[in-house]
């Protein structure tokens, strides 16, 4: 954008480019919204998602898949007399009448969204299923599902616009990128992508407000982790700079084109009371054992070494426990950081205690340090404690928050979602962002 007035002076926004990797969803959905009212608006359509989830099972935390059987429904406006002639040519070449049809075809439609899922892994065919509805336009609203229509009414049909459904049932893997960082004390998005085989200027992607997002109560059956209140992410309703692109980057596309994206993120929260009472308790157990070999002689080095030895053992063998519990990652977890301190612990142990063990008076050595390892140790403890109700606190605050938006957006209030993730309560602006512009001259 080069000129605008204000006050009767000009200012000219100097243009300073912004690449793919460093923009934000904050930059995707201003793009997004830029293309829909710069001129296109008669060419892109709105397609409208929703989603009913049956089950949500077999979370496969070490290979990051997760399994789920759902419904999914996506909407547009269609012309009324676009649809008539697709169906008249249709039904005359098959020789048939609308009178005899009873529900609509795919072949049936003058157009098709082609979405497509941007983590499915695999997909069970034995259960998938597609069927198309047809709704009329309400004058007041544009979405409406009030009234549905037959084959046989679309003819005799007087608005200008319907509203089309297509409904696809849907099992299969999916893909996700697990956040361990938290563990115990984590919670994960499990996220269901959806795009388009149409670019950006030709459809895009948000939730429908008119038929809201539903998950069945009894979807979920898990001893370690519980179902809480999902997101929907797109760039008309929950977005945040952290959450998942809004839109494709044009070198992941042969022809350079960029896709707009939705995602429908379940969220699960960890009950960490089998990991604290499986893994941590017995681990801080084992860290104050250590401190037993202190109660032999420091002439006794063999006793002391073998002793020592066996609990590092069996630390050992824990940290093997908690290896099947997490995939492969590069950083450590909450409770890495205790079985790694106790481990440390036992190594300055075992030092202390050679230490000890060449000396003549080895006595006051041996207080000292065991009162320093075992500060340090209760100090890693306070530490863990610490962390587990501080991290507690905010993935209560979060689930809190991912509750309130989906109830704003399912409930009577769901027209008061914008933006609010995105931390501006209009539709982004130049003045709020603006691609490849981030520096004003007046």
């Amino acid at each position: 954008m080069g000129l605008r007035k204000h006050n009767n002076r000009k200012t000219t926004r100097v243009a300073t480019p912004v690449s793919e990797d460093e923009a934000t969803n904050g930059h995707f959905v201003y793009e997004l919204h830029n293309t829909f009212t710069g001129g296109t608006e008669q060419q892109r359509r709105e397609v409208r998602l929703s989603f009913f989830v049956w089950n949500i099972n077999e979370l496969d935390i070490i290979n990051q898949r997760f399994s789920v059987r759902f419904n999914l429904y996506a909407s547009w406006e269609e012309d009324t007399q676009n649809l008539v002639e697709k169906m008249k040519k249709l039904l005359e070449k098959q020789e048939k009448s609308f009178e005899k049809e009873e529900s609509f075809k795919k072949e049936m439609l003058p157009w098709d969204p082609q979405l497509r899922f941007t983590n499915l892994f695999e997909e069970d065919d034995t259960d998938k299923e597609e069927w198309y509805r047809v709704f009329a336009v309400n004058n007041d609203v544009s979405a409406s599902y009030d009234v549905s229509l037959k084959p046989c009414d679309i003819e005799n049909y007087e608005g200008d616009k319907v509203i089309v459904m297509q409904c696809k049932r849907i099992k299969g893997i999916f893909h996700e990128g697990y956040e361990m960082n938290d563990f115990p004390f984590d919670y994960q998005h499990l996220h269901i992508g959806v795009t388009s085989r149409w670019d950006h200027t030709k459809v895009a992607l948000s939730f429908d407000k008119e038929k809201p997002t539903q998950i069945s109560s009894q979807s979920f059956i898990s001893q370690t982790f519980e179902l809480k209140a999902p997101r929907l992410l797109s760039y008309r309703n929950d977005w945040d700079e952290d959450s998942l692109p809004l839109l494709s980057k044009a070198a992941e596309s042969a022809t350079g084109a960029r896709y707009c994206r939705a995602y429908l993120a379940l969220t699960v929260q960890r009950k960490p009371n089998f990991v604290l009472w499986n893994v941590m308790a017995i681990m801080t157990l084992v860290g104050f054992l250590s401190f037993a070999t202190y109660a032999l002689p420091p002439e006794d080095l063999g006793d002391r070494q073998a002793a020592v030895f066996t609990l590092v053992l069996t630390t050992v063998a824990f940290k093997f426990v908690t290896t099947t519990m997490m995939p492969e990652i590069s950083h450590l977890t909450l409770v890495d950081v205790v079985i790694y301190s106790c481990m440390f612990l036992q190594a300055l142990m075992m030092i202390c205690i050679y230490i000890s063990a060449n000396l003549s008076d080895a006595y006051y050595f041996d207080v000292a340090s065991a009162i320093l390892l075992f500060s340090g140790w209760l100090a890693t403890l306070f530490w863990f404690v610490w962390k587990g109700f501080s991290y507690s606190g905010m993935r209560k605050d979060y689930i809190a928050q991912c509750k309130e938006k989906f109830e704003i957006m399912t409930g009577d209030e769901k027209e008061k979602m914008t933006y609010e993730y995105g931390r501006v309560s209009n539709p982004p602006t130049v003045e709020h962002i603006r691609i490849g512009c981030d520096k004003r001259v007046s």
